[in-house]
């Protein structure tokens, strides 16, 4: 029997997040038992609730950031805590853990690291890329557990079953993820759907899904373009804390060879050099700032506001040139598309400050 650990993290702005935890409880069986920790369970007691269950799964209810947080109970409210912080105190006192899911906002901002914790027991980490509706949250997670258990499907599969599910109720896909650890995928002579999964993950990221005028840091996107450009050279995925290969997710540079594959590779490569490029000339312009604030407002005169608004869609521009390929690449394997990424500026927004 398998154990899942659900911790209701969610406060008054979460309405269904009770309905998920009732939703979740109902799928109580003989192959799955349902441990619930409420809002009563505060941050410093999760340790030690977590020794008295032998947890094979791990599911987090609450707010997310996009800087990969997660708002965790603590005190009289809630507290944000870095999500790799969080599932290393899950793992220690979790000796059996399989898999986490983390039902929130933005839960898979930092892509693949969680693997990173998990391992090496850890095999797989549902999480979000984008905000998500909380009636959509409170169906998928059911969903995904439900096709998991009562239909023993295979994980991936239940997975994309509930994915299926939430855009025939809802209407639009939502933005749940899984990351899997690359050794759980079949062996790389049935590969073309296992390329497409470990090369979409390398991008399936922050670094690649908001525009430069919600970035937080420029310094903080360069790392990550560094990182993308070493995992397209070598198959290891870097951890932004210590810059060591994730194992997990990290996999075979000959899987790379692939004629099709190293097309994409080579065009990536280049275009992430071009996007770091046209990030310089931000950061040399920007008087030590580590991001775009309002309209350019924090940019320097060697150029126009017009000009910098331009410099500033360019890197947004040349990310979703990387995007449009990778899709393309991932188009017949079943992987999912990644959505583009959203011009910072408009061009009414740059027309009106050029007649100022």
């Amino acid at each position: 029997m398998k154990t899942l650990v659900v911790w209701n993290c969610g406060d008054g702005s979460l309405p269904q997040a009770q309905v998920e935890v009732q939703r979740l409880e109902s799928l109580r069986s003989d192959q799955l038992e349902v441990v619930v920790a409420g809002r009563s369970l505060k941050w410093d007691d999760l340790g030690t609730f977590l020794g008295t269950v032998n947890a094979s799964m791990f599911h987090f209810i609450g707010h997310g950031t996009a800087r990969g947080e997660l708002e965790v109970n603590e005190g009289i409210g809630t507290v944000g805590r870095p999500i790799e912080s969080v599932l290393e105190v899950v793992r220690a006192a979790s000796p059996e853990l399989e898999g986490v899911y983390l039902s929130g906002c933005y839960t898979s901002a930092t892509g693949p690291e969680p693997l990173e914790v998990l391992a090496p027991t850890g095999g797989w980490v549902v999480g979000t890329t984008d905000s998500v509706d909380d009636d959509v949250a409170a169906l998928f997670a059911p969903k995904f557990y439900e096709l998991l258990f009562a239909s023993s499907m295979d994980l991936k599969v239940a997975f994309n079953t509930a994915k299926a599910y939430s855009k025939a109720d809802f209407g639009v896909d939502s933005p749940h993820t899984v990351w899997l650890t690359v050794s759980s995928l079949p062996p790389v002579d049935t590969m073309v759907r296992n390329v497409c999964t470990v090369v979409h993950g390398v991008f399936n990221r922050q670094a690649m899904q908001a525009s430069m005028r919600q970035e937080f840091s420029f310094d903080e996107l360069d790392d990550a373009f560094n990182g993308i450009t070493h995992a397209l050279g070598t198959g290891e995925v870097l951890a932004r804390r210590t810059g060591l290969p994730i194992k997990p997710a990290s996999f075979p540079a000959q899987w790379l060879y692939d004629p099709q594959i190293n097309e994409f590779v080579r065009l990536a490569s280049r275009k992430v050099t071009e996007a770091r490029r046209a990030l310089s000339v931000l950061k040399n312009g920007a008087n030590g700032s580590d991001r775009v604030f309002g309209n350019v407002l924090n940019f320097d005169d060697t150029k126009s506001p017009a000009e910098w608004m331009k410099q500033v869609n360019k890197v947004d521009h040349v990310r979703n040139t990387i995007i449009d390929a990778l899709n393309n690449l991932v188009r017949d394997s079943a992987v999912p598309a990644l959505d583009p990424i959203d011009p910072s500026f408009s061009r009414t927004e740059i027309a009106a400050v050029s007649k100022r």
